[in-house]
């Protein structure tokens, strides 16, 4: 498993070129599947600013690379929403179905295989990836 914030800034390395395209920015969560499904990338030099899970190259500890700048693209319209700033998971704050504080998202653990997301880590405690009901502006909502 690996945290978004030991990622969080590195390089997005152009392996065709040996370059660097730009930063990874926020994760990108789709709240039916429980996945990451991309990342924002701050100071682009692709055509956007988003990259998709299936454009990894790689993911370590150093840098995330691709294969070439064009993999940074502007996000497909399923993403369009999702990827935007307003919809940051990071310091969003979480509430069960009921509607009950749970805390604010810290951090968010996650599969580097498969951009699964095991645990969203708060500040006292974490809540299991499995139960993400939605992700909107005002709160991440989970069951329980």
């Amino acid at each position: 498993m690996i945290r978004f914030s030991d990622i969080a800034g590195n390089p997005v390395m152009d392996t065709s070129t040996a370059t660097t395209i730009g930063r990874i920015g926020a994760p990108i969560i789709d709240p039916a599947t429980h996945r990451v499904v991309g990342f924002r990338v701050k100071k682009s030099k692709g055509p956007g600013d988003v990259l998709l899970w299936d454009a990894v190259s790689g993911l370590g500890p150093d840098a995330l690379t691709v294969s070439s700048a064009d993999r940074v693209a502007v996000a497909p319209a399923e993403l369009k929403d999702r990827s935007g700033k307003k919809l940051d998971v990071l310091r969003r704050r979480v509430l069960s179905e009921h509607g009950h504080p749970l805390g604010k998202v810290r951090d968010v653990e996650f599969d580097p295989a498969d951009g699964r997301v095991t645990n969203l880590m708060l500040k006292d405690s974490f809540v299991d990836g499995a139960r993400i009901l939605g992700i909107g502006k005002y709160a991440v909502v989970v069951t329980g």
